[in-house]
């Protein structure tokens, strides 16, 4: 199991071309950020004193998110690779079990959705900081590798259900692209939360990485914003921006958004089990 893993992730950072598209979704938002976003975004801000590193740092949390979604889902690719090629059915001749062989794909894409999401935080928070003079709290960076990690794990299983059913490498390219296309929709990156519909928010919030953005925003937005934000402002910076999601009248706290994405992980393990039974049966 171990040794697949190491080889899954070792495929995944020998190619070069693949590692830039894996992570297309997160410059495409950087791109609409710096050259479409950013400018109209501060000029609707301009009460609000330092509204440019407060947007910068609300982008950085939704890229981040995006990242993992989007390298956890190319990562996916070899399983459909190894299907296609039948090298997976090599490893029959193992003793790799079916669910070892599962969990090393599974494994290996979380590490690498994991790793990726760190060094687009740490590249993004050195432009920002150089370019617009953005200050990142040294408190912040302990519980964002907490939800980094949570979010790679939602994100993984929300793409492996997808990946079960692609079987064709051309296929998967096409979704690849996509997914990468999608991925700042779902966490409320391209437009702010709180300018989409009711019906848009609510799609919004059955996705995994959507609570890791939110959670993003809030770690990092909260002492500047504190500073900085008018109190009868503040509210309303927290829906527009979707620094916290609410659930009727219940304003989520980054722990309940850790719950929230621990849940659905267990519920899409549950489905991703599910699933696969369900397919090798078919196969058989």
């Amino acid at each position: 199991m171990f040794a697949l893993m190491k080889r899954n992730i070792k495929i995944y950072f020998a190619n070069k071309s693949g590692l830039v598209m894996s992570c297309f979704g997160a410059l495409i938002s950087f791109v609409i950020y710096i050259g479409f976003l950013q400018q109209n975004l501060v000029d609707s801000w301009q009460n609000v004193s330092h509204a440019k590193q407060l947007l910068d740092l609300w982008m950085l949390g939704g890229i981040v998110s995006i990242a993992g979604i989007t390298t956890s889902f190319q990562a996916l690719g070899q399983m459909v690779k190894d299907r296609e090629s039948r090298a997976i059915d090599d490893m029959k001749l193992t003793n790799l079990t079916p669910i070892s062989e599962c969990m090393a794909y599974v494994a290996s894409a979380l590490i690498i959705s994991f790793l990726m999401q760190v060094i687009t935080f740490l590249v993004m928070a050195i432009y920002f900081s150089v370019v617009d003079k953005v200050n990142i709290q040294s408190t912040v960076y302990l519980p964002a590798l907490g939800f980094m990690l949570l979010g790679a794990i939602g994100a993984t299983l929300l793409n492996l259900v997808i990946v079960l059913f692609i079987n064709s490498s051309t296929t998967f390219s096409r979704l690849s692209a996509v997914i990468g296309a999608a991925a700042g929709f779902m966490v409320a990156t391209y437009m702010p939360y709180g300018t989409l519909s009711k019906t848009a928010q609510n799609i919004v919030k059955l996705f995994p990485s959507s609570y890791e953005a939110a959670s993003f925003r809030s770690l990092l937005l909260n002492k500047l914003s504190q500073e900085d934000v008018p109190n009868e402002m503040r509210q309303k910076l927290i829906e527009y921006l979707g620094i916290h999601f609410k659930f009727g009248s219940h304003q989520l706290t980054n722990g309940d958004n850790a719950l929230v994405i621990i849940a659905m992980s267990l519920l899409l393990t549950v489905i991703v089990i599910c699933l696969a039974v369900m397919l090798d049966r078919r196969k058989n």
